[in-house]
């Protein structure tokens, strides 16, 4: 009797624990629809034309500029998802014309063939979940409008019937209303793993409208004869790592002895750690110099060219015996210094933005972007990754004083170069550096 008495308190108690959990998801009395494409059947691989397969360089090339960029900015850990970015800022570029959607298009490498992109950007939504029914990948998108301007049709029947991404109206005097429901819609479009997204202070206070995208991806470790990758036994606890720059720090181990593929970029040591039936993987890039300057050694030759060429001719003829870092890291960043620097100028500037097919008001013409915001996340443990990210591309106008850019400081630690790729197209769908510092 008295054991039934402790299982029933502990029972009440983890009751309590999870009502405290979900009581801080804001409870939204509308909350913003989400429709991503759920897949019919299963398929074996992404089926691309030539000039896909040219957007997936580009897209990539772009992710690792993107990469550089924002570890020489942070000098610290990162994570980030440009596959995320790269599609809040597609739908972005449907509402904008001339020079403003060429720089958009253009800096993410797309060319200037605005359909072309869109029909590409539909083509993953809707077969990467189709990839591994072991693998849960979920990308959606949604546009929500400050309630004194509209949309043009023709920008909402593009992000409604190509991204699946319903238009919803606003009320946006108060940032607590508008921040509750972009939260809310967050928490549920990463199964919980992106939470908080947003504060009060990120609502750009001449709110026009946010394009907002999230991905999630969640996945085992393959496994070998029925055997996991890893086993929680056999991790190594509190070993040294060996930081750039000098000295160490300890980390626990996970360990394996497997057939796994291998291979160089440049001087640099690749492995590939496949998810579930092997279409998604992680790959691990390790500097060749330890203890010195290795991740801004690595950058300054590592480009997309040369990552695709890696996985090309990568091994699998010997036994690897691994040792990973267990880690997690969570980031937020404000994009727009970075995207400035990448290409992408005109958007952000008031005087010059053309985004006059994306809303309308009987008074004002100059929109623009008013700040780009994403938060990523990622879990790397025995069993496998769970990583998420949220993207919001937030118009503003001028007839408000802009707010200045939010400082945004972080910390992370985890020791390598990584992504995690679809395999068979070659899209990066995270990427993230550990320096360990």
């Amino acid at each position: 009797m008295e054991q039934v008495k402790i299982i029933l308190i502990l029972f009440i108690a983890a009751l309590g624990l999870s009502a405290c959990e979900k009581s801080d998801v804001p409870q939204v009395n509308d909350p913003i629809e989400i429709e991503s494409p759920s897949p019919e059947r299963m398929i074996t691989k992404v089926t691309l034309t030539a000039e896909q397969k040219a957007y997936v360089g580009a897209g990539n090339a772009f992710a690792i500029n993107s990469l550089k960029l924002l570890y020489a900015q942070e000098k610290e850990s990162v994570i980030f998802s440009p596959l995320s970015l790269q599609y809040a800022l597609a739908i972005t570029a449907n509402g904008a014309s001339g020079e403003t959607a060429s720089e958009i298009i253009g800096t993410l490498g797309y060319g200037k063939d605005q359909k072309a992109l869109n029909e590409y950007c539909n083509l993953l939504l809707n077969q990467l979940p189709a990839l591994d029914d072991s693998v849960e990948v979920k990308l959606t998108d949604a546009v929500i409008v400050n309630k004194d301007f509209r949309v043009q049709e023709d920008f909402r029947n593009i992000a409604e019937k190509v991204y699946y991404a319903p238009v919803e109206y606003i009320d946006a005097t108060n940032p607590k209303v508008v921040v509750d429901r972009i939260n809310e819609w967050a928490y549920r479009s990463t199964n919980g793993f992106i939470f908080p997204f947003l504060q009060e202070s990120d609502i750009i206070p001449n709110f026009a409208a946010a394009i907002l995208n999230a991905l999630y991806f969640k996945a085992k470790w393959s496994e070998e004869s029925g055997k996991p990758m890893f086993e929680k036994e056999s991790t190594k606890k509190s070993q040294p790592f060996y930081l750039d720059g000098g000295g160490e720090r300890k980390v626990d181990y996970m360990v394996t002895s497997r057939s796994l593929r291998y291979g160089k970029i440049g001087n640099n040591a690749i492995v590939e750690l496949p998810y579930a039936h092997g279409k998604f993987a992680m790959y691990i890039i390790l500097p060749d110099l330890k203890g010195g300057n290795g991740i801004e050694r690595l950058f300054s030759s590592f480009t997309s060219e040369n990552f695709s060429g890696a996985l090309s001719s990568m091994s699998n003829d010997a036994v690897v015996n691994l040792r990973l870092p267990k880690f997690e890291s969570e980031n937020k960043y404000e994009l727009t210094k970075m995207l400035n620097t990448l290409g992408i100028h005109r958007a952000f500037d008031p005087n010059r933005a053309e985004f006059d097919k994306l809303l309308s008001h009987s008074a004002i013409k100059d929109f623009h972007i008013g700040s780009v915001i994403q938060k990523a996340r990622i879990n790397v443990a025995e069993w496998g990754t769970e990583a998420a990210a949220v993207t919001a591309v937030q118009i503003g106008f001028t007839s408000i004083p802009n707010q200045p850019n939010k400082e945004i400081d972080f910390f992370a630690d985890h020791p390598f170069v990584y992504g995690i790729v679809e395999k068979t197209s070659g899209v990066i769908l995270f990427a993230g550096v550990y320096d360990g510092k």
